[in-house]
């Protein structure tokens, strides 16, 4: 055999190993692509392939908030449970579905769904069963209690859920005795018909101490020789004697009983006398200014110096700010009453003999009620 023959004989086992492996390389890219294709296929199936009936069915809320990405979506969708894979339902949006709308809001949904199922309720919109609920600053518990009612909880679960032990930073220095009057923070709220009371309340606490973060209440409060519970407590009075009035009169207010505080002066504020005027009596004549006298201390702030035990309502975000930062004013008195016109504002005075002259001229029938 000559050269030539055994150069050729080695070119021919060189391309038939080559062919081999290109075989080889074509069935494993085949066999990637089938598996590929199956995995695509089963990752947009259900989690739970039969379909469950009404009573068996685990209501799954989901909710998609303005600007959420698909990419997002898929993660949340994937990380509750709902569907097999983010990727497969990210390559279905681009690939295969005829509608790509996801509207905002909130839905309800199953693990029988397959992810066309669930793109399609997207595109319709959220169907969930929700419900608004608001709460009003300067609203007290009994207020609230109404509300809740008025929504369909019955007294019995929402007076155990007033008197559980939360575990929140926003109740850290609210005295174990002490009940949740004033934390119900004032908002608007959107909650799933399942929700429970304590689950809107938490949700009411989360959104006050939020405010308290991002603001440094807790901080600024200290500043100023308080505890959290303390600094809300005060912004309540402020609430209760202020709160219809703007900002501006809210910092003078607060400024008025910081500087009582700091003199070791009676805080003079009838909104505590009424608040527990009301809880002895919720249904006493308010033209009845006896409660002046038979109020007892703590409550009483004609003639007890310092802060009530509790807060006397929920504060507003501009209360809660007011006492961390009062007005730069040396009032001492204050009144809400009419100027000329007819209006309502709030007067305020340095002297005593000030302050009754405000009563005079602008207190009228509001200084008839207690």
């Amino acid at each position: 055999m000559d050269r030539s023959d055994i150069v050729n004989k080695k070119k021919h086992r060189g391309l038939k190993i080559f062919g081999v492996i290109i075989l080889i390389i074509l069935m494993l890219v085949i066999a990637s692509a089938v598996a590929g294709a199956l995995w695509y296929k089963n990752s947009l199936t259900a989690i739970n392939p039969e379909k469950c009936t009404n009573e068996k069915c685990e209501i799954i809320h989901f909710v998609v908030k303005d600007g959420d990405s698909t990419a997002s979506i898929a993660r949340q969708l994937e990380e509750k449970g709902l569907i097999k894979s983010s990727l497969a339902f990210r390559a279905y949006m681009m690939l295969e579905a005829k509608d790509t709308t996801i509207k905002s809001g909130a839905y309800d949904f199953t693990k029988d769904m397959s992810v066309q199922e669930i793109i399609k309720s997207f595109n319709e919109g959220a169907k969930a069963k929700t419900f608004q609920i608001m709460f009003l600053p300067g609203g007290t518990l009994a207020n609230i209690s109404k509300r809740l009612q008025d929504a369909g909880y019955k007294e019995e679960e929402i007076n155990n859920a007033f008197k559980k032990q939360y575990d929140h930073p926003l109740l850290k220095s609210k005295p174990a005795s002490a009940s949740l009057e004033g934390y119900v923070y004032a908002d608007t709220y959107e909650f799933y018909t399942t929700a429970t009371v304590e689950e809107i309340l938490t949700r009411t606490f989360d959104e006050m101490y939020q405010v308290i973060k991002e603001n440094d209440l807790e901080a600024k409060y200290r500043a100023k020789g308080f505890n959290l519970h303390q600094g809300i407590t005060l912004a309540s009075i402020v609430q209760s004697e202020a709160g219809i009035m703007d900002e501006q009169d809210q910092r003078a207010v607060a400024q008025v009983f910081l500087t009582r505080l700091k003199n070791g002066s009676v805080l003079g504020s009838d909104a505590i006398i009424a608040y527990r005027a009301d809880q002895l009596n919720p249904n006493r004549d308010k033209t009845d200014m006896s409660y002046l006298d038979t109020v007892t201390c703590p409550w009483n702030s004609r003639k007890c110096a310092g802060l009530p035990t509790t807060p006397i309502s929920s504060p507003g975000k501009t209360a809660l700010l007011a006492i961390a930062n009062p007005s730069n004013t040396d009032y001492y008195y204050f009144i809400s009453g009419y100027d000329s016109e007819g209006k309502l504002k709030m007067f305020y005075a340095r002297t005593e003999a000030e302050h009754n002259e405000n009563i005079k001229n602008h207190c009228g029938n509001l200084c008839e009620k207690l």
